[in-house]
């Protein structure tokens, strides 16, 4: 980054909440505590920051990426030379449509407006008690509500598009875009806009039509959803959650494991002993060492089943 660039972001942001930062390593934010550094970094507090922002980054030619929870990226240790942007502040509220903290009475639910920022637990928390029903499978997964809706997140069996209604986007020129559930079209890990993934827009906000439901009722299924992950995910290391997409019919973690890769290393990276979907940091693991062992899972599965393997991670 040019140091004009640089001089035109700190005007820019001098006095908003967040500070612009420079050359910020991305391993302190991310899951997998692995990868190289952003040439910069900010937090965005609401959504005409955020329009501003993208307008000027637009017009200096910069990329960008969110990076949500930090639950589902890797950067290379090469580095990112634009600037990295997470969203709190009144982009990681939930609220109902209505506001005043009410539920919207309609006859097949309540409409539920939360930010791009909103980590998924805080999103559950929230709707449990209001008692409002519909995405406890989600229980557990360590996301931002606005990369669960880029990706079509989902986990046993359900997906958050299920529950989508609609989603308010920033694009790459600061432009306000609110779309509808019937626009987009999602699919296994996957949101599409005309034709075209989200990757150039950022979700400020998802609106969620949910089912009303008894509070104890709700706090049991997540608690029972969270259980059963628990049970079968490794615990205790630094990761990313399931590492690869299911490929059709079949399971990734089935494919590796039969391939004898359980515990197989690569530097300080390792599959999981415990869910070979898993790739863990066990401590001093590179973005190199992760994406290395990527490839060599990806190869081995290859040769010995013809199936490729597709990263559901994030590499930026």
């Amino acid at each position: 980054m040019k140091r004009q660039q640089r001089e035109e972001l700190v005007a820019l942001t001098k006095n908003w909440p967040s500070a612009m930062c420079f050359d910020v390593p991305m391993a302190s934010y991310s899951t997998l505590r692995a990868g190289g550094r952003a040439a910069a970094f900010i937090d965005i507090h609401g959504l005409a920051e955020l329009q501003a922002l993208l307008g000027q980054l637009h017009e200096q030619g910069l990329v960008f990426r969110v990076i949500g929870r930090g639950s589902n990226i890797l950067v290379t240790d090469k580095g990112f030379p634009g600037v990295m942007i997470r969203l709190k502040g009144e982009l990681a509220r939930v609220a109902s449509v209505a506001g005043s903290g009410r539920r919207v009475p309609e006859e097949d639910g309540a409409l539920i407006n939360a930010g791009g920022g909103c980590s998924l637990a805080s999103f559950l928390s929230w709707c449990t008690k209001q008692g409002l029903s519909g995405l406890e499978f989600m229980a557990g997964i360590p996301g931002s509500v606005g990369g669960a809706v880029r990706m079509n997140a989902g986990a046993l069996g359900g997906e958050i598009g299920d529950r989508l209604h609609s989603v308010e986007c920033v694009d790459g020129s600061g432009s306000l875009i609110r779309v509808p559930r019937a626009e987009l079209r999602l699919s296994y890990r996957k949101a599409e806009l005309a034709g075209k993934e989200l990757d150039g827009v950022i979700v400020a906000s998802a609106c969620f039509r949910m089912q009303p439901g008894v509070q104890e009722e709700i706090r049991s299924r997540c608690a029972g959803f969270l259980a059963q992950r628990k049970g079968k995910q490794p615990a205790g290391v630094a990761s990313a959650g399931s590492f690869f997409k299911n490929p059709v019919g079949d399971a990734a973690g089935r494919l590796i494991e039969a391939a004898g890769l359980k515990g197989h290393r690569c530097g300080g990276a390792m599959v999981s002993p415990v869910h070979a979907n898993f790739i863990v940091n066990t401590g001093k693991s590179s973005a190199t060492d992760i994406l290395t062992l990527m490839e060599q899972v990806q190869e081995t599965v290859l040769q010995k089943f013809a199936v490729s393997l597709e990263p559901e991670v994030e590499i930026i």
